[in-house]
Formats: structure tokens, C-alpha cells, sequence
């Protein structure tokens, strides 16, 4: 019987790529936003067995119990205090936040950990919202919808890394003006010389993963690019039954450290105190912290 060409995986589309990938040229964000993506990551989200994306219950407490130390050593206000979270995915921080009596807001732009997030301080009575936001087009009105002034601005898992320079040229002054002075900005950030500088190609076969329910190849390629300062992370999916391709693509930009001071120097944050992984529990997954002060 002839082989049905529709039956073919499309791998030219692969082989067809530009090599190496250029970041933020051949891709930028992973599609936070689209309901089928966000609906497989609040799965990782939720799973206690991966830092991947959330982490684990017991970290999240060693996380929130390092904040409220540093709020009460620096913050110079007894509390309780209120924290706004910078892409809260499921609002895990505000959540153990909320249930020691501390209040808060989180925002993204991922529909299923928002509405998770909603529902479970809901049903919890928790102190906590949650708004549909995305941190490089913030409305005019943000800061009264979240009901700022704000103790605290927390940016986890070095998320802050997925946005082009000039786009945190332009986020970090308003995240600091959501800030009363004295307020505290907690940045969990890559240092530069944690970034990887070789190219490298992985390929694995999964029964599911973050980009597909059904069994599928998962390849990855890894670029480093010095001019730009960033690396790319492209994954490239092929349905095992099907041999549908799809391609998804991250970025994330390094600075050094003397660049990221005067980053959030510029921005109105100063007083800068670096700090090391807060539980070391992954060091591939869980990054040091910076703390400044609004001026």
C-alpha cells in the first residue's frame, strides 16, 4: 500500500530552521497566554515533585519566610504588610502570604494559574487578587486596580531574564513606583556567569510534556548569542501518531552585575543586597536574590 503523504511528519520545517537561532529575532516568550498551553503548565505548576515552574510547597514557605525577614529587618513598617507578585502563575507566594495575614496582588497573563488562583483564595478567604495583566503594556489605571502602594514587589524565578532590555528599561520604574518609599524590590535574577555559552541539541521521547498531551519527540536546541547577550532555547514537537511539528521558542537576556545595579539604580531602587539561593534546593531552577529599597 503507498505511503499517505499526509501521513509524513514535516520534519523540512526543522531542517529548515535558521542554525544557530537568533534570540529574539527567531522567537521571544514561550504563548503564556493561550488557553491550551497555560491550562498543561498549571499542571507543572501544581505538581510538588518539580521546581520547574512553581516550586515546591516547602519552598515556596523557605521563600516567604526569607521575605517576611527581610521585610522586617528593611521595610521599616511592622506590618502586616502587602506584596505585589510579579507573573504569579497560580499565586502560590500570595497564597502562603495571605494565609499568615499578609495581603497582596499577583498578575499575569497565563488564564488557567490566574483563575486557579482566584478560586482557591476564594474558597480559602484569603487576602489576595489576582489581575490579567501583561508587565510590558501595564494600563494607567494598574496601580489602583491592584491597590497600590505596595510593602513589596517580588519578580521569582528569574522571569525577569524573559524580557528585552528595553522592555525593562520601560517596566522597572513603574514596578517601582507601585512601591511606598522605603518598599522593597526582590528580584531573583541569573547571574551573568550562570548563563551557558555553548550551543548544544538534546532530543528526548515523552509520553507528555508542558507542549503536547499526546506521546511526541522533544527536541531542544540551545544557542548563545554574544552580541545580543542572550541565549534561546527552541523546542521543537512531533506528534508520534500524527508527525505534526510544532516549534516553540524562549529567550532569556543575561546582564552583568554592574548592568543590572545601574539598571535598578535608574529605575529607583537602590541599596542593593545580593543574597544566595534561598534553599539551594536547584541550583538550575532556583537563582540568587537581590533586595533594594525605593528611594
Amino acid at each position: 500500500m503507498p505511503e499517505d503523504p499526509s501521513c509524513r511528519p514535516d520534519l523540512r520545517v526543522i531542517l529548515d530552521a535558521a542554525r544557530p537561532p537568533l534570540p529574539w529575532r527567531d522567537g521571544d516568550q514561550l504563548p503564556w497566554s493561550d488557553p491550551a498551553f497555560s491550562r498543561r503548565m498549571l499542571d507543572v505548576h501544581l505538581d510538588p515533585g518539580t521546581h520547574m515552574a512553581s516550586r515546591a510547597p516547602d519552598v515556596v514557605r523557605a521563600h516567604v519566610d526569607w521575605l517576611l525577614e527581610q521585610l522586617a529587618a528593611r521595610a521599616g513598617a511592622p506590618g502586616p504588610w502587602r506584596v505585589l507578585d510579579v507573573g504569579c502563575g497560580p499565586g502560590l507566594y500570595l497564597h502562603e502570604l495571605a494565609a499568615r495575614g499578609h495581603g497582596g496582588c499577583g498578575f499575569d497573563v497565563a488564564p488557567e494559574p490566574l483563575r486557579w488562583a482566584r478560586e482557591h483564595a476564594g474558597a480559602n478567604g484569603l487576602d489576595a487578587c489576582f489581575l490579567a495583566a501583561d508587565l510590558t503594556a501595564l494600563p494607567d489605571d494598574f496601580g489602583a486596580l491592584a491597590g497600590a502602594p505596595f510593602d513589596a514587589v517580588t519578580f521569582w524565578f528569574g522571569e525577569f531574564h524573559a524580557f528585552r532590555p528595553e522592555q525593562a528599561h520601560a517596566f522597572l520604574p513603574r514596578l517601582a513606583g507601585l512601591l511606598r518609599p522605603g518598599g522593597l524590590f526582590v528580584l531573583e535574577y541569573q547571574p551573568w556567569d550562570l548563563f551557558v555559552r555553548e550551543d548544544a541539541t538534546t532530543w528526548s521521547a515523552v509520553d507528555e510534556s508542558p507542549f503536547h498531551r499526546r506521546p511526541h519527540l522533544w527536541l531542544e536546541e540551545f544557542a548563545w548569542n554574544e552580541s545580543a547577550r542572550a541565549e534561546i532555547h527552541v523546542h521543537w514537537i512531533i506528534d508520534a501518531e500524527s508527525g505534526a511539528v510544532s516549534r516553540y521558542a524562549q529567550c532569556n537576556q543575561a546582564w552583568p552585575d554592574h548592568e543590572l545595579a545601574t539598571l535598578l539604580a535608574a529605575a529607583g531602587i537602590v541599596e542593593l543586597e545580593p543574597h544566595e539561593p534561598i534553599t539551594g534546593v536547584d541550583e538550575q531552577f532556583e537563582f540568587p536574590v537581590l533586595v533594594g529599597r525605593r528611594i
